[in-house]
């Protein structure tokens, strides 16, 4: 007979203050499972976990933690101005400074000229607007969100990462679960990679990306057939990109050299950078797989 399976097994996860931090993992990885541990939904059948000092669930940090639901959804018979007042009255506030704190959140995320419409009229991108307005009524200063981005089109998803990292900027903590790889690497300075309930990488971004053996890229523009086999001979690999040639050396002298000899046999040198790796690349080393 099996036992009950297992959601998490020995997570354990480092989030600095202050920083836009990602969980990333295919679909049944265990981010949902997360994020519930942390709202003080669920709770561990072992092991332990903190939010600013206090147990998981613990009602003394509620007070200090915002959440963005994937797919929110609101009472729709009220506009964005009541919505808010409903979610601030659940704090305590009230008179001018919820009022002020209402219309100050409803301009950072675009939504005052339209804070009359019934929230039962919203398109998927208003509501996502109003959803990270309410998880922020409380001035919180840890930020969950489930899928911020998620079903924007790419002028929404633009403005909700431009908002996310102003209040990043601001000091708050953000912990953004999603399997939006492209968006998350746009977004978050560090990574964790979730796998069937395993961390299996985790970092800054640059760390990351850097890669463990890094590698040097130059590109270079007419080329003659001699400079092409002496090219050959020197990097470790190359592909041709319409008019360019790009080079693929070991370290960052080896791509100089080559510059350097290249440029003396009359080609011209575009550019030398290090090669840089997508989180894509990432996550599928670190989950052996295509991501879902």
């Amino acid at each position: 007979m099996e036992g009950n399976p297992v959601g998490l097994i020995d997570l354990s996860l480092d989030v600095e203050e202050g920083q836009i931090f990602g969980l990333v993992g295919p679909n049944g990885s265990g981010k949902t499972t997360t994020l519930k541990l942390l709202l003080g939904l669920v709770f561990p059948t072992s092991g332990s976990g903190e939010i600013f000092g206090y147990p998981l669930g613990s009602l003394s940090y509620k007070e200090r933690i915002g959440f963005v639901p994937e797919g929110p959804y609101f009472y729709d018979h009220l506009n964005a101005v009541e919505l808010l007042r409903f979610y601030g009255s659940l704090f305590g506030m009230g008179g001018t400074e919820m009022e002020d704190r209402i219309e100050y959140l409803l301009k950072v995320v675009g939504m005052w000229d339209r804070r009359e419409r019934k929230t039962g009229n919203y398109s998927r991108g208003m509501l996502q607007r109003i959803a990270l307005a309410q998880a922020l009524i409380n001035d919180p200063d840890l930020i969950l969100m489930d899928e911020p981005t998620a079903g924007l089109d790419p002028i929404g998803a633009i403005q909700i990462r431009e908002v996310i990292r102003r209040l990043r900027d601001e000091g708050n903590t953000i912990f953004i679960c999603s399997h939006l790889l492209k968006e998350m690497e746009l977004l978050c300075d560090s990574v964790a990679i979730l796998n069937r309930g395993v961390v299996c990488r985790q970092g800054s971004m640059e760390e990351l990306l850097a890669g463990e053996d890094s590698r040097y890229l130059a590109s270079f523009r007419r080329l003659d057939e001699d400079s092409r086999q002496q090219l050959q001979s020197l990097a470790e690999q190359i592909e041709v990109k319409g008019e360019q040639y790009l080079a693929t050396f070991a370290d960052q002298q080896s791509a100089a050299a080559a510059g350097i000899a290249m440029i003396e046999q009359g080609a011209e040198l575009v550019e030398i950078a290090a090669q840089r790796l997508t989180l894509e690349d990432v996550f599928i080393e670190a989950v052996g797989g295509i991501p879902e």
